[in-house]
């Protein structure tokens, strides 16, 4: 996703990766420098509680489609990432259910 000219990125949340069981996928955060040019971002968060639980809406699971996802507490999914950091892999990996 490279924005040409004056866009707005809009970057789908991990969080949202989770509540559409995976429809919709959150993207990896990457930056694309350019020594000739001067680039402004501004990064704006809108987060939960630190005590929402966030799980895969209920609409969304059945029999055919099931959970993807572990249900996580908003404030352990972001104690996680900041403790133990990526390690090479997306925080979502995590909460995968396997098969």
């Amino acid at each position: 996703m490279v924005p040409l000219g004056l866009n707005h990125v809009i970057r789908v949340f991990t969080l949202l990766q989770i509540i559409t069981n995976g429809r919709y996928k959150s993207s990896v955060h990457r930056a694309v420098v350019n020594a000739e040019r001067a680039r402004l971002s501004v990064a704006t968060f809108y987060d939960p509680s630190k005590s929402r639980k966030i799980c895969t809406a209920p609409q969304l699971v059945s029999k055919d489609e099931p959970q993807k996802y572990r249900d996580v507490i908003y404030g352990d999914y972001v104690s996680s990432w900041y403790s133990k950091g990526p390690e090479g892999k997306r925080n979502i990996d995590a909460l995968l259910i396997q098969p």
